[in-house]
């Protein structure tokens, strides 16, 4: 049975260590959880950031440099196959 009497100053240290140890694991795994969602987060950003920069080079690519190419070669005066118009 327990008696509250009988408990002792090193026993009662212990408990306070041991409960000292279980809330320093548990505030420690809580902010390295914390740490790990705003890296996931971070990475996820990230990578739907680079999803819509490809998207939009594609379309830089395929359309807009063909108008490019096409306005260059307007102000150069050339032609198709006229590489070494000096005109």
């Amino acid at each position: 049975m327990f008696d509250p009497a009988s408990l002792t100053l090193g026993q009662i240290s212990s408990v306070a260590r041991d409960f000292t140890i279980v809330g320093v694991l548990l505030t420690s795994a809580w902010k390295v959880r914390g740490v790990y969602e705003s890296v996931r987060h971070f990475f996820a950003r990230l990578t739907s950031h680079m999803d819509r920069m490809e998207t939009g080079m594609n379309t830089l690519l395929s359309n807009h440099l063909k108008h490019i190419e096409m306005d260059l070669k307007l102000l150069s005066g050339r032609r198709d196959g006229d590489i070494n118009s000096t005109e």
